[in-house]
């Protein structure tokens, strides 16, 4: 497997063991490890048939504590996971947005993995405001503040990770409607160093305001090889470069690992 590796350094002075930011190759979707040490948030668990992998990496990578367990939303490529996850991380606490559905959602996994967050008894609810502050890093929940749809991908929690003076945006499946919301309402910081471009780097996402609002240093597009609807968009992609952005690619550069 290829992996790529990229070291970001920051003056502080204050010294601390690094954390590291590991977008795994999980093929169609998404999974995000942020680590320290022998600790661990994974950040969607991807699809079903990658959660053998996902729990491997884990393995490999050294995890031995997964403290959280975030769920951006739950379509498939995201949160088909779960079950497999919970198995083996029972008592870890799993965040997620707790978006009403309607009863005939679909596809059917989707309404599984939400029928079993609510008997869940280590799951909690987030939304925009929330922040979780862990071994030196402030997560913080920019979005959703409402519900006013049952469209998943345009309430799927977008995350910001703070640590010293690198900053992560995790944007999850959100859609350019989110990011208008988010740029009206200002809850977008500027210069981000690192963001995981939303909704696998598709055209319904990514627009140029967006952009031009956070100026990410690194953009880092979690998708599979040859994938069926297009993803990446070839537009897309250029407007980070535009940006200044260097983009990185799961189904180039197979497993990323950023080290802050």
């Amino acid at each position: 497997m290829k992996r790529y590796w990229l070291l970001l350094f920051f003056l502080s002075a204050t010294v601390v063991a690094n954390p590291r930011l590991v977008v795994l190759d999980v093929g169609e979707g998404q999974a995000l490890l942020v680590q320290q040490g022998d600790r661990g948030i994974l950040i969607d668990t991807g699809h079903p048939g990658a959660a053998r992998h996902v729990l491997d990496r884990l393995n490999e990578l050294g995890v031995k504590h997964l403290d959280y367990m975030i769920l951006t939303h739950l379509h498939p490529d995201h949160a088909g996971g779960y079950f497999r996850l919970r198995e083996a991380w029972p008592e870890t606490p799993v965040l997620h947005s707790g978006h009403p559905l309607p009863n005939d959602v679909r596809p059917d996994l989707t309404r599984w993995v939400k029928d079993a967050l609510q008997q869940d008894a280590r799951q909690r609810i987030v939304g925009a405001g929330d922040a979780l502050n862990w071994r030196g890093i402030t997560l913080k929940i920019l979005w959703p503040d409402e519900f006013v749809s049952h469209d998943l991908n345009h309430h799927s929690l977008v995350l910001l990770l703070r640590h010293q003076d690198a900053r992560i945006l995790i944007m999850g499946d959100a859609p350019q409607q989110a990011e208008r919301e988010l740029l009206r309402q200002n809850s977008l910081p500027e210069n981000i160093d690192i963001v995981v471009v939303g909704h696998h780097g598709s055209k319904y996402a990514s627009s140029m305001a967006f952009i031009e609002k956070i100026r990410p240093r690194l953009a880092v597009i979690s998708v599979n090889r040859n994938n069926i609807r297009g993803y990446p968009s070839a537009e897309v992609v250029q407007r980070w470069k535009k940006a200044g952005a260097k983009v990185l690619r799961t189904d180039r550069q197979g497993e990323i690992h950023l080290d802050w």
